[in-house]
């Protein structure tokens, strides 16, 4: 079994808590951050690599969407 830590901002863990999810992944939250993020903890076997990918893209997207819009 692998594992992965996200930080998560707030302002992106609804959108983002829907797609992780979807994907049946065996997760929980394991804290948070000094920023102020929740931390995320996603354990997975190799077969869902994949998902897990996805979900860090997506994580990427929406933080970068979420600071154009700050802007």
């Amino acid at each position: 079994m692998r594992k992965i830590e996200l930080f998560i901002p707030v302002e992106v863990l609804a959108e983002f808590s829907e797609e992780m999810v979807k994907r049946n992944l065996k997760n929980g939250i394991s804290g948070t951050s000094e920023d102020g993020e929740i931390v995320i903890e996603i354990e997975y076997d190799k077969s869902e690599t994949d998902d897990v990918d996805a979900l860090e893209e997506l994580l990427d997207k929406l933080c970068e969407n979420f600071e154009e819009d700050e802007k």
